[in-house]
């Protein structure tokens, strides 16, 4: 994270702890291309792109990803390993420990999101909230050069596809947005982010009206953010109402490991946002 954010806790917030809306902003686990270099896809699916049932039983793989007919496009949006998997459990459970369970969530189209969505909320013993599926959580598109060759092609599974799996993927959510312009940089990545991010936070915060001091906050709503390193750099930007840097968002997030998480608290008196000093 952007040491500048670390700037924004206020020792008196610290203390009371008087928010309406929490966000968790993490980023998924460890890519299995990462892992295995970029021949995987040769390595787990034996180049094949009907792959047999038990080629999906391969034990770096998560234990229930889905089957695609043309697993070809897995090369495109690779999934987690399995140990990764496992990781993102324990994530939720450590969440769990400290009392940050989650009431949605929301997460990229990229199956490495939406597989440590669904773990990290086994972990929390919250796996009966659905996954929201929001393509405009999806990071840089131009970081993404490889999905140009894909042309009209979306190379992210269905939310059907998802369920037939077993994941428990929201389907009355309505998306943001299907389409992400494939042409788009860091700049336009900053300008759907805080589409997301207003749009979240008038859904959920208008539950909860501002309080006066003194007064408790009648509802405390927690969210559950499940993208990529950008995410966890953009949203302390917009929330924390940091000026938008190109150069630095490549930077930061450069340094994000996987499932490092950014939680953040809306003040329930005054709505403004603070980074919320838990030891993650």
């Amino acid at each position: 994270m952007n040491p500048n954010h670390k700037a924004q806790v206020d020792p008196a917030y610290r203390a009371q702890y008087n928010y309406d809306l929490r966000l968790i902003i993490l980023r998924h686990a460890e890519r299995i291309d990462h892992v295995l270099g970029q021949d995987w896809y040769d390595q787990v699916f034996g180049g094949v792109p009907s792959a047999p049932p038990q080629a999906y039983r391969h034990p770096l793989l998560p234990q229930r990803l889905p089957p695609r007919s043309n697993t070809l496009l897995y090369v495109f949006d690779p999934p987690i390993t399995r140990t990764g998997e496992q990781h993102a459990t324990y994530k939720g459970q450590q969440l769990s420990r400290v009392g940050a369970l989650a009431d949605y969530c929301y997460s990229s189209p990229a199956s490495r999101s939406i597989i440590t969505a669904n773990a990290v909320l086994k972990g929390m013993n919250r796996s009966h909230v659905p996954i929201r599926v929001e393509p405009y959580l999806f990071e840089p598109m131009n970081w993404n050069s490889a999905l140009l060759l894909l042309e009209q092609m979306n190379p992210f599974m269905s939310s059907g596809d998802w369920r037939k799996t077993g994941y428990n993927i929201d389907q009355r959510y309505h998306r943001l947005n299907n389409y992400i312009n494939t042409s788009e940089n860091e700049t336009g990545y900053y300008v759907r982010s805080r589409n997301v991010f207003d749009v979240i936070e008038r859904h959920h915060g208008d539950i909860s009206p501002r309080v006066h001091y003194g007064q408790s906050p009648r509802r405390r709503t927690t969210i559950l953010i499940v993208g990529h390193a950008s995410s966890t750099e953009m949203f302390s930007t917009i929330a924390l109402r940091q000026p938008f840097d190109a150069k630095e968002l490549v930077d930061q997030s450069a340094k994000v490991s996987y499932l490092h998480a950014v939680v953040l608290e809306r003040d329930a008196y005054s709505h403004m946002w603070y980074v919320r000093p838990f030891l993650l």
